[in-house]
Order: structure tokens, then C-alpha cells, then sequence
């Protein structure tokens, strides 16, 4: 008997050492898909996968004939206030994720490409330092400048 507990003690102490190499490396990883995971996420960065497209679409476009309708309102009284000193107040609500800010700012003139601002912001690693709310933002502004003021 006594033997056995010296056997089932050999053991424990040379596994233990291996259960935890096997914990630390699984808490690495959990650590790293924390960290790494939400930025690289396709629902993160507002990209549809090919099943949820459809879906997707149908969406956006009910949300985008409503942002469209609030956006030409805002328009007509941003094409008064550009003629004179080329500035243009925006709106982004709350929640608003990279892709539907570009979209804002397509749709205001002041960016050319949706996705060359969320490239930028992902290059700047800006996805989550975006605010919400009224901007007023120059008409020629880079978009780094714009990025400068959407971050402060």
C-alpha cells in the first residue's frame, strides 16, 4: 500500500508540471482571441459573410433610406453653410462602427471612398477610439484630420 502512494505521488509530481504548461498555454490563447479576436472579426468590421448578405442588405438599405433622408436635410443646410466657408456639420450616433461612419462622411462629401476611411481607421488601429456626436468639419480636410477630430 505504501508503495502505491509513493507511485501515485511520483505521478502527481511529475504531471502536474505538464497540466500547468498546458493551462498557461491555454490561457495565452483565450488572451490573445480577446485581444486580437474582436478587431479581426467580420462582424466587427461590418463585412456580411455570403449567407448573411441578403439579410444584410435588406437592413442597411431600410437604414439607409432613413440616414438618406436625414442626410439631405442635412445636406441642404450643410450646401448653405459650404457655399460660404466650406465647413460641414455632421452627426454620428451612438454605436456607430467605422463602416457607417464613412458612410456618413461619403454621403457629406467628405471623404471619397467609405472603405479607404475604414482602411485608415483599421491601419491607425482607431476602431474603438471613434465618438459620437455633432462634428464640424472642414470641407477639405484630409482624412487623418478628420480621424484627429472624430478621436478627440
Amino acid at each position: 500500500m505504501k508503495n502505491f502512494f509513493e507511485s501515485l505521488k511520483d505521478f502527481l509530481y511529475d504531471s502536474i508540471d505538464y497540466v500547468m504548461m498546458i493551462l498557461v498555454v491555454l490561457v495565452v490563447a483565450l488572451i490573445l482571441n480577446w485581444k486580437l479576436g474582436g478587431l479581426f472579426t467580420k462582424d466587427n468590421m461590418n463585412i456580411p459573410s455570403s449567407k448573411k448578405q441578403n439579410e444584410t442588405t435588406q437592413q442597411e438599405s431600410s437604414s439607409a433610406k432613413n440616414s438618406n433622408e436625414h442626410n439631405q436635410k442635412n445636406n441642404d443646410k450643410n450646401l448653405e453653410e459650404t457655399s460660404s466657408n466650406e465647413i460641414v456639420k455632421i452627426t454620428i450616433p451612438p454605436g456607430s462602427l467605422p463602416l457607417k461612419i464613412g458612410s456618413i462622411l461619403e454621403n457629406n462629401g467628405l471623404v471619397e471612398d467609405k472603405n479607404v476611411f475604414v482602411q485608415k481607421v483599421i491601419d491607425l488601429n482607431l476602431e474603438t477610439k471613434l465618438k459620437y456626436g455633432d462634428f464640424e468639419i472642414s470641407k477639405n480636410s484630409s482624412i487623418e484630420e478628420i480621424l484627429n477630430i472624430l478621436t478627440k
